[in-house]
């Protein structure tokens, strides 16, 4: 977050050497500072863009987890019946050998 705000603080700064160009009348350097404000501008975007991304790929990461969750339960539950059931069989057959 600190490059971000360095990032605005520049483009602020560069935003008011133009504007303190024009003023004065000084159009030599306002084409170079513009670039330099432009380039700003993308890098921000970028960083914006990429951040978005990065928070769609967790969120994709998050709901495939819960979705492996509720799998991995539903296993759980289906062995546990299944070991209840196997226990009952084993319990009842040992009953019946007495």
């Amino acid at each position: 977050m600190d490059t971000l705000n360095t990032d605005l603080e520049m483009l602020e700064n560069l935003s008011k050497k133009i504007s303190d160009l024009i003023y004065n009348n000084e159009f030599s350097q306002i084409s170079l500072l513009d670039t330099k404000r432009r380039l700003l501008i993308e890098k921000i975007k970028d960083r914006q863009i990429k951040k978005n991304q990065i928070k769609k790929r967790i969120g994709k990461l998050i709901e495939n987890n819960l979705e492996n969750i509720k799998a991995t339960e539903k296993k759980l539950e289906n062995l546990s019946k299944n070991q209840s059931q196997f226990s009952k069989r084993l319990k009842a057959y040992s009953m019946s050998k007495k």
